[in-house]
């Protein structure tokens, strides 16, 4: 066991070393360097914002960090595009806007996408960097839904969306419903949907007249005429199926099939059957 007068010159020992002169230069070196290091980043800044030397050294910042990149690889040496089928490949390369060698990670992906979304064949399109030197870009093209023939009685091809395309072979798409009406592109996609959903009768679709903003008339291969109600169209399109299994209504001498009621169908023979049945012919041996 310590005696006191050991325990007490510990003691003194201690206290001796705390305030020795290596001990505080050591204590004066550490606040130094905090110091320094707290400047570096609260005063230097601030200092380069008031001088107005901020915005020149992030420049060069930036520049530096862009001709490194270019240095090390990173630059843009693959463009892979998927998709795309319509689309004019030149027009596509041209939205992109990016050229082989330059460097990929001053690559505006959102302005890309934004001017490839630009082109009437596009619907929607991502586009992606993948380090060091690929663009990854994915389409998706607009589907050709019908021809609209405007009032000037250009035909126009058009998709779902009511959109106009471009660059395309009108040839290419004649076994397309042609559509009438000035509000016709932007109403045509229910419409078709609907008569889609019987295909035998969908296949003898040539047009569709969109009829006071509200309604539409179906014409036929066979240059009959459907006219359907504003609302219930498919019920309607269902009753002209059951009409024609039952009665073969479209293989008979029929102008118009008027659906518009629901509890009821009207029909309009051709002038030649109405001449017909208005004055038959007479049999043989009558007076």
């Amino acid at each position: 066991m310590r005696t006191l007068e050991e325990q007490a010159r510990e003691r003194r020992e201690k206290l001796d070393k705390q305030h020795s002169v290596g001990t505080n230069v050591k204590k004066i070196a550490r606040v130094m360097w905090w110091t320094g290091f707290i400047g570096a980043i609260v005063i230097v800044p601030t200092a380069l914002v008031y001088t107005g030397k901020a915005d020149k050294w992030m420049s060069i910042a930036t520049q530096e960090s862009v001709r490194l990149s270019a240095a090390f690889g990173m630059t843009v040496q693959n463009i892979e595009v998927s998709g795309r089928e319509k689309t004019d490949p030149n027009a596509l390369l041209a939205a992109i806007g990016q050229k082989p060698g330059t460097p990929i990670i001053t690559f505006d992906v959102d302005a890309a996408r934004e001017r490839i979304e630009e082109l009437s064949w596009i619907r929607s399109a991502t586009v992606e960097r993948q380090l060091p030197d690929t663009l990854i870009v994915s389409v998706v093209e607009r589907k050709p839904l019908a021809i609209w023939q405007t009032e000037g009685r250009d035909h126009v091809l058009i998709d779902g969306d009511g959109e106009q395309l471009q660059n395309y072979e009108l040839g290419d798409y004649l076994d397309l419903p042609v559509l009438v009406g000035d509000d016709a592109p932007k109403s045509a996609a229910e419409m078709l949907t609907t008569l889609q959903s019987i295909p035998h009768l969908y296949e003898q679709i040539t047009g569709a007249q969109r009829i006071g903003h509200r309604r539409w008339n179906i014409q036929l291969a066979n240059g009959m005429f459907i006219r359907l109600p504003e609302e219930n169209m498919e019920k309607a399109w269902q009753r002209l199926e059951v009409l024609d299994r039952e009665h073969s209504i479209l293989d008979r001498d029929v102008l118009i099939v008027d659906l518009r009621l629901p509890d009821r169908t009207f029909v309009r023979l051709t002038p030649g059957a109405a001449e017909q049945r208005r004055n038959p012919p007479k049999k043989e041996g009558a007076v």
